[in-house]
């Protein structure tokens, strides 16, 4: 327990202090003008966008759990995918999506490590999709981004992410036949084979590729309708080239929800292609209140049950007890 109080407090600190450093940087009567002038419709436009990726990567992990022969039903996957997208936003240091993903599914007698590699397997095929399709988008970033230092980091650290994605298959087998051998991370051998399952599946692994990619399309599309919300005149692609990198720095577990770094770092994109500081805030905030909205959403949908309600009062008590374990 004191633990995760203390990792709360660091998250909190990280996302107040990158907030409050972001808003004195900014003139705020120029964000308070940029406010009133959204287009409403571009931003029910992007609100739609973000929506599509809850069933996009539902389907993404319905996939991954065929490929590891577990039985459940698309129903009862969305139904988990949605809550955990609710936890995310809600309580993301001490009841996060992934964990009750894994609790929900596990419980149900199909096997904890298939669980666990499930929901693993499902955020390293989005983490490698980012990638590649940030090497992609890598000639578009060159020629709109000025020189310098930062394309020069930017594409070294790209194509190494990128040569990195055939290493990572290619030990996975091996590091799991070392896991296997030594009785404390047996357990942890499985889910290291199962790996290979990403790109060796054939039309399976190439839906999981689609789903993948509709996510990030998705997000970026959101992220551009914002923006034109905003007044920014920035083309679709670039807004996906700028996006990408972003994303890249969400998926560091080190803020709430993404607060403070999302601001800060979508800040600093946009402004690299002459975007104000004030429009790059409000396209963030944006960004974030209606991926709040969109996880509130998500949980009224299924809490307002009342057995939705009990089953997440279990995860909580036994999350809550097994921290009072660890301490």
């Amino acid at each position: 327990m004191t633990r995760s109080i203390g990792l709360l407090g660091l998250k909190l600190l990280v996302s107040g202090g990158l907030l409050y450093w972001v808003l004195g940087s900014i003139d705020r009567d120029a964000l308070f003008d940029a406010v009133i002038t959204l287009d409403p419709i571009f931003v029910l436009a992007a609100f739609g966008a973000l929506v599509l990726q809850y069933p996009v990567g539902a389907l993404r992990w319905f996939e991954i759990l065929k490929l590891l022969d577990f039985p459940l039903a698309w129903r009862e996957v969305f139904r988990v995918h949605l809550v955990g997208v609710f936890l995310n936003q809600m309580l993301p240091s001490a009841l996060g999506g992934d964990a009750y993903r894994v609790w929900s599914t596990g419980r149900v007698g199909n096997g904890w490590g298939k669980a666990v590699s499930s929901v693993l397997l499902d955020r390293v095929a989005a983490l490698l999709i980012l990638i590649l399709l940030l090497l992609a988008m890598l000639p578009r970033l060159v020629d709109i981004l000025p020189g310098g230092p930062i394309v020069g980091s930017l594409t070294v650290l790209v194509c190494a992410a990128a040569v990195s994605i055939p290493v990572f298959f290619f030990v996975a087998r091996p590091v799991a036949k070392l896991l296997e051998m030594n009785r404390f991370t047996r357990r942890l051998g499985p889910i290291a084979r199962n790996a290979d399952l990403l790109w060796s599946k054939g039309a399976a692994s190439f839906r999981i590729a689609g789903f993948g990619l509709l996510t990030q399309l998705s997000t970026a599309a959101c992220v551009w309708l914002i923006a034109l919300a905003a007044g920014a005149n920035v083309d679709f692609f670039t807004m996906l080239g700028l996006t990408l990198p972003v994303l890249l720095t969400l998926a560091l577990p080190i803020s709430i929800a993404g607060w403070g770094v999302r601001e800060g770092a979508m800040v600093f994109a946009l402004g690299l292609i002459g975007v104000s500081a004030e429009t790059g805030l409000l396209v963030s905030l944006v960004w974030g209140g209606l991926s709040l909205v969109g996880g509130v959403a998500c949980g009224i949908a299924f809490l307002l049950q009342g057995s939705e309600r009990h089953k997440l009062a279990v995860y909580a008590a036994e999350n809550a007890n097994l921290s009072e374990r660890e301490d």
